[in-house]
């Protein structure tokens, strides 16, 4: 049986310390510029910041699922088979949704789906 109050308190801290780490993505667009180069680095240091921040609210998303699995006391369960996902995996990613036989299974598709789509592109050689 997991213990679920050390991973409310997991979770909460990691979404603590996600929240600690957003960049204001205003304040990097609004540096002033002196040149060409500067624009460039302006606006690749913005991209980069705006998809940080994308990844960082998707992953305060599934640690809030995860708190809310918590309290209706589903979490740990897989989402596709039901099993417990374990303990081990769980401190190493706690917003997994699927157990590592399942989750191999889904990479595993994504890969057959990915060469599938490889497979069917038409190649000219000439």
């Amino acid at each position: 049986m997991l213990d679920l109050i050390k991973f409310k308190k997991l979770l909460t801290d990691l979404r603590a310390q996600q929240y600690k780490t957003e960049i204001n993505i205003d304040t990097l667009k609004s540096e002033k510029v002196a040149d060409d180069i500067d624009v460039a680095i302006n606006e690749n240091t913005a991209s980069l910041a705006s998809h940080f921040i994308t990844r960082n609210s998707s992953y305060i998303k599934r640690i809030n699922i995860a708190l809310q699995k918590i309290e209706n006391v589903t979490y740990g369960e897989c989402e596709n088979c039901g099993e417990q996902i374990s303990e081990k995996r769980l401190l190493v990613r706690p917003i997994a949704l699927l157990c590592v036989d399942c989750k191999n299974e889904e990479e595993k598709e994504k890969k057959r789906e990915k060469d599938k789509m490889k497979g069917g592109i038409l190649v000219d050689w000439g």
